[in-house]
């Protein structure tokens, strides 16, 4: 029968130690590619199927594994263009650090129990876009590993967080608008409540529980009390989800109850190319007749039909950064915090009132 081959066998074959030829699978930033390559390939001729998953929990104490909090369907990561991004930059970091990732979905209306969140068997969490006081953050935070929270809710000290100043963001685009000088404007938001859609009233702010909602909420508003008006003027209006159709109908809406709307603040792209579907069925020439500005800056917005002036944020990096967070934070506990830079990206969909 033939030796097993260990890790120590591909130390001895190469004349390295047995803690390098670990680290090309258990930390592979630590090694240059070249050395790393090297004894992935000795590896493979020596025939070494890879470390003991079992062996390797049971020395560490790890699972080797992260996993990723989200209070959407599964199919939402899949067929959401921000989201993708955002999993992809997840995606790089994992593989590069040789940990898995585990989506933990948390479906509205889906009790935390009937889930996979209880028993994850992972080593640190990321909390994408959960809102505050949710039963799945709560039993998460109970478990006490390493989190890092992405964009909401922003828990403080105790945990890591990477996100942008969506305040600022939202004062950008509306600035832009009222620079251009329109007035009368609109927000579309995204979904705030299972099933509800509409317009939000004057006790708005009451309503809105997801935090980056009522951050870009008040950057609109910021922006339209600098300019001299009143930011109760601000005719706002909750999509029943977060993609084109939503925003369309959500659009047809607004402006049939607001036909004086000259301008469009939209919580997302997704959002923002319904609300151009929704003004040409109206009549509306855009950005002619109507100018909007989207957040995010999807690769759909710069293709689309006008192009989308929008609020760029860089999704792949903010999925990259957040891993990386969370697996040094498995290492060495430290908590940090990351706000990653924006800017307003202008093309076809606005220009000034006809």
């Amino acid at each position: 029968m033939a030796a097993r081959v260990t890790l120590q066998t591909i130390a001895d074959h190469l004349g390295i130690s047995r803690t390098t030829v670990s680290n090309a699978y258990n930390r592979p930033n630590q090694l240059g590619e070249v050395l790393r390559n090297r004894i992935l390939a000795a590896a493979s001729e020596l025939g070494y199927r890879g470390p003991d998953a079992a062996g390797r929990m049971l020395r560490t104490g790890r699972m080797g594994a992260i996993g990723l909090l989200f209070t959407e369907d599964l199919r939402f990561v899949f067929t959401d263009p921000d989201t993708t991004q955002f999993l992809q930059g997840v995606a790089e970091s994992s593989a590069l650090a040789g940990t898995g990732l585990t989506l933990l979905p948390v479906p509205l209306g889906v009790d935390v129990k009937d889930t996979a969140v209880p028993n994850a068997a992972v080593d640190g969490y990321l909390v994408f876009s959960v809102p505050e006081g949710h039963p799945a953050l709560e039993t998460m935070l109970r478990r006490a590993e390493p989190v890092v929270v992405v964009d909401e809710p922003d828990l403080g000290d105790q945990t890591s967080f990477v996100g942008i100043d969506d305040r600022a963001g939202a004062t950008m685009a509306a600035r832009h608008l009222l620079d251009l000088g329109h007035r009368k404007l609109g927000v579309l938001l995204g979904r705030l409540a299972p099933g509800a859609s509409g317009p939000i009233e004057q006790s708005r702010h009451h309503r809105l529980e997801v935090r980056v909602a009522r951050q870009r909420l008040a950057g609109y508003e910021d922006a339209v009390a600098e300019s001299g008006g009143d930011p109760q003027e601000l005719v706002v209006w909750e999509a029943g989800a977060n993609n084109p159709d939503a925003g369309r109908e959500a659009a047809l809406a607004l402006l049939d109850v607001h036909p004086e709307t000259t301008g469009l603040l939209c919580f997302s792209d997704q959002l923002a190319i319904g609300a151009t579907q929704a003004g040409e069925r109206v009549g509306r020439v855009i950005p002619d007749d109507l100018s909007i500005v989207g957040f995010d800056d999807i690769p759909r917005a710069a293709t689309w039909d006008p192009p989308l002036t929008t609020i760029r944020q860089p999704l792949v990096d903010k999925g990259r950064l957040a891993a990386e967070l969370l697996i040094r934070q498995i290492d060495d506990g430290e908590r940090r915090r990351i706000e990653l830079p924006i800017e307003l990206v202008v093309r076809g969909s606005t220009a000034p009132p006809s």
